[in-house]
């Protein structure tokens, strides 16, 4: 569901459909909302169907399934994958990702961390990996914010 508000100020429902679905890997989303840039509002609800990133001021709103023993695996290359090891990656984007279902391992440089229903990873362009080694299919919600890298001092600013 999706509200406005007309040029009085007055809010409403302005649509209230199924979402725009895609398909990536093995991987089912559905593309709630999107803006491709800083949203002038109110933003338009229109949401295509194509599946990458926002660009740096975008904002999407998904919901993405794993299927069990599933790794994230990008074969269209809409990520940056590192080669490195099945599924690892890195985004211009930070992500906040809320697990509404299932249990996902998500895997870092330093480590991994299981995440189960309600808890909440911001993944802060950082490169990364999920696997769903569970028997069940994972479902998470994402918030995707599009960034841009900056150059960092020694010092970290």
């Amino acid at each position: 569901m999706v509200t406005t508000e007309g040029p009085d100020g007055r809010s409403f429902v302005l649509s209230d459909g199924d979402a725009v679905t895609a398909q990536v890997g093995g991987m089912d989303l559905d593309l709630l909302w999107r803006n491709e840039s800083v949203p002038t509002l109110p933003a338009d609800p229109d949401v295509p169907a194509e599946v990458s990133f926002p660009p740096a001021g975008g904002v999407w709103v998904i919901t993405w399934t794993i299927p069990a023993g599933a790794t994230g695996e990008d074969p269209d290359d809409i990520v940056a994958s590192t080669g490195e090891r099945p599924g690892f990656h890195s985004t211009e984007s930070v992500d906040v990702n809320l697990v509404l279902s299932g249990e996902v391992v998500l895997q870092l440089d330093e480590g991994e961390v299981v995440l189960a229903v309600g808890d909440l990873v911001v993944v802060n362009g950082s490169r990364h990996a999920w696997h769903n080694r569970s028997s069940e299919p994972v479902r998470v919600l994402s918030t995707i914010v599009g960034g841009s890298r900056a150059s960092r001092s020694a010092d970290g600013s």
